[in-house]
């Protein structure tokens, strides 16, 4: 069972983005789903990895792309994402350092914040590319 699915309302008319998109909640599914069945740390982490990898590549080619089009609202946008990859970084130190343990409120931020972003912030550039 998916805990975020994606669906056509969040398509930002753009078949790579919105691919890429499709990838991110993937990997929030999988995240999702290594918390409720308890995976180790050791585990977790590699999702966390994979996560942050992904969201680096996904966040620096929207970025590219808006850079490009010479899109009025990028530095906000990059505000943004900065804001959100600090966020999950400090997830995983804190949960590597055994001061935080993983649960459905980090997942639900996580969820929360992609839908939101994509339905507004997303959608503001798509124009412009």
């Amino acid at each position: 069972m998916e805990y975020i699915k994606w669906n056509e309302g969040l398509s930002v008319d753009n078949e790579m983005i919105d691919n890429q998109h499709k990838e991110l909640f993937r990997l929030i599914n999988d995240f999702y789903h290594g918390i409720v069945s308890k995976k180790g740390k050791k585990a977790m982490v590699e999702v966390i990895d994979r996560l942050e990898k992904y969201m680096h590549e996904h966040f620096n080619f929207e970025e590219f792309k808006m850079k490009m089009a010479n899109y009025p609202e990028l530095d906000a946008h990059m505000k943004e994402h900065k804001e959100f990859i600090d966020k999950v970084s400090d997830f995983r130190t804190r949960f590597e350092e055994g001061r935080l343990l993983l649960s459905l409120e980090i997942t639900s931020f996580v969820k929360e914040w992609i839908t939101n972003h994509i339905r507004i912030s997303d959608k503001k550039y798509i124009e412009y590319i």
